[in-house]
């Protein structure tokens, strides 16, 4: 039985940033480490194991697999996205990065654990419900 070693993941543990969860090649689960007290060694403490994850989210689908592949996790640090994302004016603060690279990264690749927009009511994505009225 495997035992969760945080340490494995170097200096990246205790960073904040957005991750990608993609055993085989493909995308299960895009996710980001925002929140002051929330670093990557936790999240993915939250994510891979049963007690850390109370047996929901992401874990229980990881678990199903059929063949349980490799499973990699690609982590962008907010030093990162600091490069990655800005405007001309820089206005961005780090958690507007954050949400905003968590948000392309979930449109582009799709995460077969995740909800990406492809349900939502036309209301919700209609162009005109965005836009206040005059």
């Amino acid at each position: 039985m495997y035992k969760w070693d945080t340490p494995r993941l170097g200096e990246y543990a205790g960073k904040r940033g957005v991750y990608v969860i993609h055993p085989s090649g493909s995308v299960k689960y895009v996710g980001k480490t925002q929140k002051p007290l929330m670093s990557l060694g936790i999240r993915l403490r939250r994510e891979f194991t049963e007690s850390g994850s109370q047996s929901k989210h992401t874990y229980p689908r990881l678990v199903r697999l059929r063949t349980p592949p490799a499973i990699k996790v690609y982590f962008f640090t907010v030093e990162d996205l600091r490069r990655l994302v800005s405007t001309d004016t820089n206005a961005l603060d780090d958690a507007q990065r954050t949400a905003i690279f968590e948000t392309v990264l979930i449109q582009v690749y799709r995460p077969d654990f995740q909800a990406h927009g492809s349900s939502a009511s036309p209301k919700a994505t209609s162009p005109r419900s965005a836009v206040p009225p005059p």
